[in-house]
């Protein structure tokens, strides 16, 4: 793989304040973080993930633009933006939304009732209910899971994920401390390998520093080229 350019960033975003699986408090700072995203070894597009908190919610989003050739290949500029609420059990998906175009309605929506439990998730004008079963993680709120881990020190976690309108078990297992390239060197950081249930898909969150923005993205898939987001900023919002 390519070398990639030096990370920075490293502001504290990020404080676990009672320490519990079940019932657990966290409290969270704004941020903006910008990646560098390749394909194989090039790269293909560069991404900004922020979360900021409007009114009583909190917002987190994605929104990536491809560069070079690739700006000439396609007109998706893909987005995802997650809505969560803060609740005694932590923070509680409220709603997803994705799309090829942030500046056009988005083209798959899910909302979260927690009183009938049901996920209501609409693609195109078609509307499909799914059961919602009580906690429930998304590709933005799994990233707070992360801390809690080393409060409990805990290497492995099953939770419910929820991704293209419907849930699967999924599986964290944390490698701490572990050594990756970064230009003529090596760094470590902390390694969070994503395994879903009934899937040979892989994601691998690696984590450096106290900050709920990931250093690395890495999407495995056996038979495809992988996809890496490295991070090149990271800085705390007002």
């Amino acid at each position: 793989m390519r070398l990639k350019p030096k990370l920075t960033g490293g502001a504290t975003l990020l404080l676990v304040l009672l320490a519990s699986f079940n019932s657990h408090a966290v409290s969270i700072e704004p941020f903006e973080a910008r990646y560098h995203v390749y394909r194989a070894d090039s790269h293909v597009a560069n991404s900004k993930m922020t979360l900021k908190k409007e009114n009583a919610e909190w917002v987190w989003s994605m929104h990536t633009e491809p560069r070079g050739m690739y700006s000439w290949l396609t007109k998706k500029r893909p987005f995802s933006k997650t809505h969560l609420q803060s609740t005694p059990s932590g923070l509680q998906l409220l709603l997803e939304q994705s799309g090829d175009h942030a500046q056009k309605p988005a083209q798959e929506s899910s909302w979260f009732d927690y009183t009938h439990l049901i996920i209501y998730h609409m693609k195109g004008t078609t509307i499909d209910q799914i059961k919602l079963p009580g906690e429930v993680y998304n590709y933005h709120s799994v990233h707070t899971l992360y801390p809690l881990m080393l409060e409990q020190q805990t290497t492995s976690l099953k939770i419910n994920f929820y991704r293209n309108g419907s849930i699967s078990t999924s599986t964290l297992t944390l490698e701490k401390e572990i050594e990756i390239p970064e230009r003529d060197s090596t760094i470590k950081v902390d390694k969070v390998t994503q395994k879903f249930d009934r899937s040979d898909k892989q994601m691998i969150y690696y984590y450096q520093g106290e900050t709920l923005a990931p250093l690395k993205i890495e999407q495995i898939k056996p038979g495809k080229d992988s996809s890496v987001m490295w991070r090149v900023s990271a800085t705390r919002q007002p």
